[in-house]
């Protein structure tokens, strides 16, 4: 849910976008959607470390993207094959590091689901937000990954008929205001770029 602030606020360092105050406001409005959503309470001791992964993975989201909308030339079939295969051999090495088994799956189900996360949930998903990124700017862009907890919440409810409290309702909101504010609102200042930009 940092991840749209994050860019906002990277794009602007590297020249690429301006600060706004609909973009602002829109990350902002998204994130405490996604927080209220979460149940997220100043109650509960969060470890540093899971703090500082969570900011750290949001960051490395954001200058991919902004590193993306840097050299548009690469073709996005491409540049995700790369990513993926990269991804998943360190994956690989820290699961050895770790002393843990690499194994196949034995169950149907699980070769199912991964089947699913490979071809739909990265490959194809991911490969059309590389082709997003060529139209709008990062910080737009990255609004896609503040929707996925309340569509997750909607597919759940249809699917395995869990309820939805108003924490979830009004969070799920505020997440959709904010994407509108900071994304949807204003028509991007950016043209288009293609592969022979």
């Amino acid at each position: 849910s940092l991840v749209p602030l994050i860019t906002v606020v990277l794009a602007a360092l590297q020249g690429q976008e301006r600060i706004t105050r609909a973009r602002v406001v829109g990350s902002v409005l998204a994130l405490a959607g996604v927080v209220l959503m979460s149940g997220w309470s100043l109650e509960g001791a969060i470890p540093i470390p899971s703090i500082l992964a969570s900011v750290g993975s949001a960051v490395c989201f954001a200058q991919a993207s902004l590193t993306v909308r840097r050299y548009p030339k690469i073709d996005p079939v491409v540049l995700n094959a790369v990513g993926m295969s990269a991804g998943a051999a360190l994956l690989a090495l820290i699961t050895v590091a770790a002393g843990d088994e690499i194994s196949l799956p034995s169950q149907t189900e699980t070769w199912a689901a991964m089947a699913y996360m490979v071809i739909i949930g990265s490959g194809i998903v991911f490969t059309l937000y590389v082709v997003l990124l060529r139209f709008w700017e990062a910080s737009r862009a990255n609004y896609s990954f503040v929707l996925i907890p309340p569509l997750t919440i909607l597919v759940s409810a249809w699917i395995l008929d869990e309820g939805i409290d108003a924490g979830l309702a009004v969070g799920g909101v505020l997440v959709l205001l904010g994407v509108y504010v900071g994304a949807l609102r204003t028509r991007s200042t950016l043209e288009p770029q293609t592969a022979e930009d």
